[in-house]
């Protein structure tokens, strides 16, 4: 997955699950570029892909700041993001050769232990 479409899904899912709230601002191109050690161009383009799905805007003078965002359609996003992981999960199982059953168990042993990430 290009680096853009990596930090667009991090800075989304964020956004989506409330943990940047509404009128927060996010980190200037050039801090986070630095920060991850890419160039601006690349933080620039996810920035303005989250612009173009109306989850930030970009305030002259303060950058880009998060939106107001409905809690259906940030349920309906956070959603997708669960049906994405499940079908890259079914693709690496088969792959693997893992059956369900154990892909059962160790999505409960996953659940019991898992994190708030």
């Amino acid at each position: 997955m290009p680096i853009y479409d990596q930090i667009k899904t991090q800075v989304r899912s964020a956004i989506l699950s409330g943990d940047v709230p509404t009128g927060s601002t996010l980190p200037s191109l050039r801090q986070l570029a630095a920060d991850l050690r890419v160039s601006v161009i690349t933080v620039t383009r996810a920035y303005n892909d989250l612009v173009a799905e109306g989850l930030v805007r970009n305030e002259h003078g303060r950058g880009f700041v998060v939106r107001e965002v409905d809690p259906a359609v940030a349920a309906g996003g956070l959603a997708k993001r669960v049906d994405a992981a499940l079908l890259e999960l079914v693709v690496a199982a088969r792959h693997a050769r893992i059956d369900i059953d154990h892909i059962h168990q160790r999505l409960d042993e996953a659940w019991r232990s898992g994190t708030d990430d």
